[in-house]
């Protein structure tokens, strides 16, 4: 047996010869491959252990052509506020994807320029592609699909033909408007308040709210999906439920009635299909729908690597969601 087989330059080819395979064999052992037995790469990862080695990612992205890198694409469009959700799933990405040696380009892109995406993914930068925000109709994706590039989309409504992670968006929020609608009175007035529905999410929590309406017989609703309409609802019409869309549009409707003087969980119950911590320190606490942006993120950088590791996944996948009920509701 050669002597290399003890000395701290234990390499690939050391563990082939140990072992009788070849070099692909633990290559691909070693990568977690799906082509490769549990057996086989049982035995290959307790001799590479054994001897203290530790495979060159650098060499190893060389020798199977691959950057390393996942780019994140994230809308330009963003608020402020709105990016408190897309920092928690980036963070959710980078801390899987850092556990494989990815790193993580971000891609801020516009809604109708996709100019510097164009430009990454035509230069070979990256491997995959995680989507943080599906628009209808979203280009992006056939974008992607072009390019032949292994990509997740965070959201439903891309297709079945796209892997995806979601929170069940659209059962979600119906249980949720069920909850919050099911101690109103008979002929309570109950308000939805929508975002832009180019944003897919925004088309799921509508549909969610008019399927947990379904039931409600007794109480009366209307839908406002314009932004500049939301005071004039407000002012002109008592409620006695407010639904918002997501966190932010929920935060413009606490300002108009803060501005008319009507007093939340007093005079209007409100609550948002998205939370976050701006409305969980709101005074008084905002009810809301707690999606996890970090295993959303998580998750998705995880299916990134299972398919760009060549190992089983799902088309469909979930990610848990929670109703935290507070003041605005009692």
């Amino acid at each position: 047996m050669s002597n290399r087989l003890h000395t701290n330059n234990f390499t690939m080819e050391d563990i082939a010869l140990e072992l009788g395979l070849s070099k692909s064999t633990v290559s691909r052992a070693l990568s977690d491959s799906g082509r490769i037995s549990i057996e086989t790469k049982e035995k290959v990862r307790a001799c590479a252990k054994k001897h203290g080695f530790k495979p060159n990612l650098v060499a190893k992205a060389l020798a199977g052509q691959k950057t390393l890198n996942i780019v994140a694409i994230m809308p330009f469009e963003a608020s402020a506020s709105q990016m408190l959700f897309f920092h928690e799933c980036l963070s959710g990405i980078v801390s899987r994807s850092s556990q494989d040696g990815y790193s993580i380009l971000v891609s801020m892109t516009q809604e109708k320029d996709s100019g510097i995406l164009e430009r990454v993914l035509s230069n070979g930068k990256v491997d995959a592609a995680i989507l943080t925000q599906l628009r209808h109709d979203d280009k992006t994706v056939e974008l992607l699909k072009s390019h032949h590039l292994p990509f997740v989309v965070i959201g439903s409504g891309a297709g079945s033909d796209v892997v995806h992670v979601d929170s069940r968006m659209k059962e979600s929020c119906a249980e949720f408007t069920r909850i919050c609608t099911k101690n109103l009175k008979k002929d309570s007035q109950v308000l939805f308040v929508c975002g832009s529905l180019d944003v897919e999410a925004n088309n799921n929590r509508l549909s969610g709210f008019l399927s947990g309406m379904e039931d409600s017989d007794s109480l009366q609703y209307a839908v406002c999906t314009e932004a500049a309409d939301i005071e004039d609802e407000i002012s002109l019409k008592s409620w006695n439920m407010i639904l918002c869309s997501d966190d932010v549009i929920c935060m413009q409707v606490l300002e108009y009635l803060e501005k008319e003087k009507i007093a939340v969980g007093k005079d209007v119950k409100v609550a948002s299909f998205h939370d976050s911590l701006l409305l969980e320190s709101h005074s008084p606490g905002i009810t809301a729908l707690h999606v996890d942006a970090f295993s959303l993120g998580s998750t998705a950088a995880e299916l990134s690597l299972k398919i760009l590791g060549e190992k089983e996944y799902d088309f469909v996948n979930y990610v848990d969601c929670s109703f935290q009920m507070r003041e605005s509701t009692y």
